[in-house]
C-alpha cells in the first residue's frame, strides 16, 4: 500500500471531525478554551462545564419515560435535533453505561478543552436522569473521548 493510501483515512477522519463544529465558532471556542485553561484548574473547569450542562438539561427537559429504551429515545431525539450526535444506554446489574456518539465538544474546544468540556455532558445526563426519577445515582465519565467526540459515562451509586 502506498504512503498516500495509508494516510488518507487519517486525513478523512480529521476533516470529518472538524466538520462537527461550524467554522464560524471553531476559532472563538478554541481561544475561549485556551483562556479558560490558563485561568482555572481543570477540576474547576469541569465543575463549571457540569453546571452549564445542568442548565442545558433544565432548558431542554425530557418527558418522563417508563423504560430505559424510552429515555434513550428521548435523549437521542434532543441530541440529533441539535446535531450533537446520539446516545445509547446499556443496563447492567449495578449501573447503566451511557455511550454518547458524535459530540462536537472535542472539535469545538480542541485540545485545550480536554476532559473538562466533557463535564458538560456529565451535567446534562446527571440532570436528565434526576428528571426521570433517579436521585441518588451519579453520572461519571468512564472512558476518554475519541476524535469523533464519542465518550462513555456510567450511571451508578
Amino acid at each position: 500500500m502506498s504512503e498516500a493510501a495509508t494516510s488518507r483515512p487519517t486525513e478523512v477522519s480529521e476533516y470529518l471531525s472538524r466538520q462537527q463544529c461550524s467554522r464560524q465558532w471553531r476559532h472563538f471556542l478554541h481561544a475561549m478554551a485556551d483562556e479558560f485553561a490558563s485561568a482555572l484548574p481543570a477540576d474547576q473547569l469541569r465543575t463549571l462545564a457540569q453546571r452549564i450542562g445542568v442548565r442545558f438539561a433544565n432548558a431542554l427537559p425530557l418527558t418522563v419515560q417508563p423504560t430505559l429504551d424510552g429515555v434513550q429515545t428521548e435523549m437521542s431525539r434532543v441530541w440529533l435535533d441539535l446535531d450533537w450526535g446520539w446516545v445509547s444506554l446499556q443496563q447492567h446489574d449495578d449501573h447503566v453505561d451511557i455511550h454518547h456518539q458524535g459530540s462536537p465538544l472535542v472539535s469545538a474546544f480542541g485540545s485545550a478543552g480536554g476532559d473538562w468540556a466533557l463535564g458538560f455532558l456529565e451535567g446534562v445526563y446527571q440532570q436528565w436522569f434526576e428528571q426521570q426519577g433517579a436521585p441518588g445515582l451519579r453520572v461519571t465519565q468512564s472512558q476518554a473521548a475519541d476524535g469523533w467526540g464519542s465518550v462513555c459515562f456510567r450511571l451508578s451509586r
